[in-house]
C-alpha cells in the first residue's frame, strides 16, 4: 500500500513534492478509504494538469526511482537511467541531488525509504548516490531510522529499538560497517547490495519486492503490440490459446462484441515459457477465424485489454498501478467503471491503488471522488517550477462537498487550466510580410 511518494529537482519539479496517500479529515465517502494499522488511505488519485505543467513528470519520476532500486546501480543499462543527466530542474543554476522517497507497507512492514542522487545537468560524467536512509514505522507513527548513508559513509543505527527490528548482534555491527564503508561504491545503493546481502535480506526485500510486485509504472500509455511471456512447468507439444474470466469479463461487459478475445502461443519449441500474442476469434457460421487483435480491435479495445493483465494482478495481491494518460481512446464510462472497482472496499478487498493523469473533467464529481482524491498540476510561468496540490487544500470553506467542481474547474477556480490565444498565429503582420 503506497502511503506517500516525495520527490524534488526532477524535470519541472525544483522543489520538494509530495504526493499523499493519506486520506483528510473530510467524512464524505469514507467508505471508499483503506484502512491499515489505524492508517485510512484513499484507493484511488485522478491527476489534472494542462499540458506541459508536469503531471508526466510526476508519474516519470516514480518510474525511475522503480529502475535505481530494482537494478540497485545508476550505471544499469536501462533507457530510464540512459538519460538520468536529462532529468535534473534545467533551470537550476546550482548542481543539486535529485530526491526519490516514498513510504509504503509490504510484508507486513511500514517502511519509509529514500535516496538522493547528483548527477550533471545535460553532461554525461560522473552520478553518485549523496544520501540514502531505511525506516521503519511502529504503530501508526514511531519511526525508528535503520541507516543512514551521508556521500561515502553509512552508518547503521545501533540504538535498542533498530538492533530488534534488524535483529543483528551490536558487537558485529561494528565490524561489518567498517567493511561496509571500506567497499561502498558511490554508484550503488547500500540497500539493494550490501544491507540485503549482510544486515537483512527480510528487510531489504519488503522493499525491493513492493517495486518488483506491487507497484507497475506505466509511463508512456500508448498503443502497442499487446503480447505475453510466461513460465511453463509442462511444456506442450503444440501451440495453445490462453484466457481468464478477467481478460473475458472486460470484453463482455464492456460490450465490443460477440467475438472472443485470447492470447494465442507464438513459440514453445526449446523453451520453457511461451510468448503469447492477442488474438481476437470471429465465428461465421461453422467455422471460426483467429486473427491478430490488432487488426480488427479498436484503439481503445486494445488499451483496455492491454490494462487488464496487470489490473488482475494488482486485485488478486494489493499493489498500485500508475497510469499516464490512463483514458486516452478508452470511453469515460468504462474508466468509471474501474474506478468503482477501486473505490469499493467490499469488491477491494486486498488494498489495491490507482493513480492516473487525465485531462477528461467527468471525473471532477463528487460522487466519484472524495476532494482528497482530485490533484491539480500548475507550473509558474515565470519560474516554470510545477506545483501539486489537491482539492482539499482550498479548504471546506472554499470547496464544498456540494460543489459543481467541474464547473468550477471551467471557471479557473481550481488553476491548472491552460489559457492560450492562438488568434495571432493567424493574423498577417503586413509591416512584416515583405520581410
Amino acid at each position: 500500500m503506497l502511503i506517500n511518494y516525495t520527490f524534488s529537482n526532477f524535470r519541472s519539479f525544483k522543489d520538494k513534492i509530495s504526493l499523499s496517500m493519506k486520506a483528510g479529515t473530510q467524512r464524505t465517502l469514507n467508505e471508499n478509504l483503506i484502512r491499515e494499522d489505524g492508517i485510512r488511505v484513499i484507493p484511488s488519485t485522478v491527476v489534472y494538469g494542462a499540458n506541459a505543467s508536469g503531471k508526466s513528470n510526476i508519474i516519470m519520476s516514480l518510474a525511475v526511482m522503480e529502475k535505481i532500486i530494482l537494478s540497485g546501480s545508476l550505471e544499469f543499462n536501462v533507457p530510464e537511467l540512459n538519460n538520468l543527466e536529462l532529468y535534473p530542474f534545467a533551470h537550476n543554476g546550482d548542481a543539486k541531488p535529485m530526491l526519490f522517497e516514498i513510504e509504503f507497507t509490504n510484508k507486513g512492514y511500514h517502511l519509509i525509504y529514500g535516496f538522493e542522487v547528483l548527477c550533471t545537468l545535460f553532461k554525461k560524467g560522473s552520478r553518485r548516490i549523496v544520501s540514502e536512509n531505511l525506516s521503519v514505522v511502529i504503530g501508526v507513527s514511531e519511526k525508528v531510522k535503520l541507516f543512514e548513508r551521508d556521500k561515502d559513509k553509512v552508518s547503521i543505527m545501533k540504538d535498542k529499538k533498530a538492533l530488534e527490528v534488524i535483529q543483528f548482534n551490536e558487537n558485529l555491527l561494528g565490524e561489518f560497517e567498517k567493511k561496509i564503508n571500506t567497499n561502498l561504491d558511490d554508484a550503488e545503493l547500500f540497500l539493494s547490495r550490501a544491507f540485503k546481502s549482510t544486515i537483512s535480506n527480510e528487510l531489504a526485500e519488503a522493499v525491493l519486492d513492493f517495486f518488483k510486485n506491487k507497484l507497475i509504472v506505466v509511463s508512456d500509455f500508448t498503443l502497442k503490440k499487446t503480447n505475453l511471456t510466461f513460465s511453463l512447468e509442462d511444456k506442450p507439444k503444440k501451440d495453445f490459446l490462453m484466457w481468464n474470466k478477467i481478460l473475458d469479463g472486460f470484453v463482455k461487459n464492456a460490450d465490443f462484441g460477440p467475438q472472443s478475445i485470447a492470447f494465442k502461443s507464438t513459440k514453445t519449441e526449446d523453451k520453457d515459457s511461451a510468448d503469447m500474442e492477442l488474438v481476437s476469434i470471429y465465428k461465421n457460421k461453422n467455422q471460426s477465424a483467429m486473427i491478430p487483435a490488432e487488426l480488427m480491435e479498436s484503439r481503445g479495445t486494445l488499451k483496455l485489454l492491454d490494462f487488464a493483465i496487470p489490473f488482475e494482478t494488482i486485485f488478486a495481491s494489493g499493489g498500485v498501478f500508475v497510469l499516464d494518460e490512463f483514458d486516452a481512446a478508452i470511453h469515460p464510462e468504462l474508466i468509471k467503471g474501474i474506478l468503482a472497482l477501486f473505490n469499493d472496499q467490499t469488491v477491494n478487498t486486498n488494498g489495491a491503488q490507482l493513480i492516473f493523469t487525465t485531462h477528461n473533467p467527468i471525473y471532477l464529481n463528487n460522487k466519484i471522488f472524495r476532494r482528497d482524491q482530485i490533484r491539480f498540476v500548475e507550473k509558474d510561468k515565470d519560474t516554470f517550477v510545477s506545483a501539486i496540490y489537491s482539492l482539499a487544500d482550498f479548504g471546506s470553506v472554499d470547496v464544498r462537498n456540494d460543489h459543481n467542481y467541474l464547473i468550477n474547474y471551467f471557471k479557473g477556480k481550481y488553476g491548472a487550466l491552460p489559457f492560450i490565444d492562438f488568434t495571432k498565429l493567424l493574423i498577417t503582420d503586413n509591416s512584416k510580410e515583405e520581410e
